[in-house]
């Protein structure tokens, strides 16, 4: 779970987040502690410097679990006046989204809503309307749209800012495109939700599949499933059988599958047989199959037939080895 909008931590963040992982949570909240009655100390109350405070608690709060807390303490960086400076404005924005992202996590979706709604129009105060900064303004509200089941909302959202992203090369760009396939296939619409990665830097595209990836991973839903099937249609098409990216793809869908409790479904079975030919393809050895049929005991446990071009007498322990390795790379890929 991560807030929207959100700069690089500053260097008091940054070490409290370090004891925070070594396991010393109290040490770690002296530091931001610290910083805001620092901050308080030297340009006092309602001072820009101490809202700055306030947020980096508000970030090492919500990283702590305390998300609660986290969206007072935005709440109270929001109230402070807003600097006229950019960069200022630019603070209160990062503010505002994180203020939004705590009610979002909270569960306060209504709350969250008008917030995120109010951080797209300042965005595009700071920014300017054909800016990135406005087009990823956009995005956690189209998420939210998308996790409360509204995907015409988040459609009518993204259809602009995932494209303009794309065109800014923006850091944001893959997830959003991510995003918008999602929308389109929960639309059923019939475009190829991932139409607008055609022309894009692999680059792009890889991360934006590991974006979808990560979204059916943390987020294991039915709906998920056409957008994993779009997806390794995608990126053989995209990048061919075999490739890192398609194997990822269909390993995710081995996942999602299992995730489900349909772990000897047709998808899983189809993804498998897919995932295993090509790693059989492009071996050295030179195993040549004709067909490998895949079946799944009650609790999942993976039985791979091969049907080879040749007598296999001489080759049974190349083809187990092959195998063998298949698996291990694909289930490698979908554990990841």
């Amino acid at each position: 779970m991560t807030l929207p909008g959100q700069p690089p931590p500053s260097p008091a963040l940054t070490a409290a987040l370090h004891l925070l992982k070594a396991g010393m949570p109290a040490e770690a909240e002296t530091v931001v502690v610290k910083a805001a009655r620092d901050a308080k100390r030297d340009h006092g109350s309602g001072s820009h410097p101490l809202a700055l405070a306030y947020a980096d608690m508000a970030r090492f709060h919500f990283a702590a679990g305390e998300v609660k807390r986290a969206g007072t303490e935005f709440q109270h960086a929001v109230k402070y006046p807003a600097s006229a400076a950019a960069a200022g404005k630019k603070d209160r924005l990062a503010f505002l989204f994180g203020y939004g992202g705590c009610l979002a996590a909270l569960g306060r979706t209504a709350d969250a809503e008008k917030v995120f709604r109010q951080c797209v129009l300042t965005a595009r105060d700071v920014y300017g309307a054909g800016s990135a900064g406005a087009a990823a303004a956009v995005v956690p509200l189209a998420e939210l749209f998308l996790a409360t089941d509204h995907p015409g909302d988040a459609a009518r959202l993204l259809d602009g800012a995932a494209p303009a992203l794309l065109g800014h090369r923006d850091p944001l760009a893959p997830h959003a495109s991510a995003l918008k396939a999602e929308a389109h296939r929960l639309l059923n619409r019939p475009n190829d939700p991932f139409a607008d990665l055609a022309r894009i830097a692999d680059e792009t595209v890889r991360a934006a599949v590991a974006a979808a990836i990560a979204r059916a991973a943390t987020d294991p839903h039915p709906r998920r499933r056409p957008v994993l099937n779009d997806l390794a249609a995608f990126t053989a098409r995209r990048f061919g059988d075999g490739h890192p990216a398609a194997v990822d793809a269909l390993a995710a869908v081995v996942r999602h599958e299992a995730a489900l409790g349909t772990a000897d479904s047709p998808a899983r079975a189809a993804a498998v047989r897919r995932a295993v030919w090509a790693f059989a393809a492009r071996r050295p050895e030179g195993v040549v199959l004709e067909n490998v049929e895949v079946g799944f005991d009650p609790d999942g446990t993976i039985h791979l037939a091969p049907h080879l071009t040749r007598n296999p007498a001489a080759e049974l322990a190349a083809v187990e080895a092959v195998l063998v390795a298949a698996v291990d790379d694909l289930f490698g890929r979908a554990a990841g």
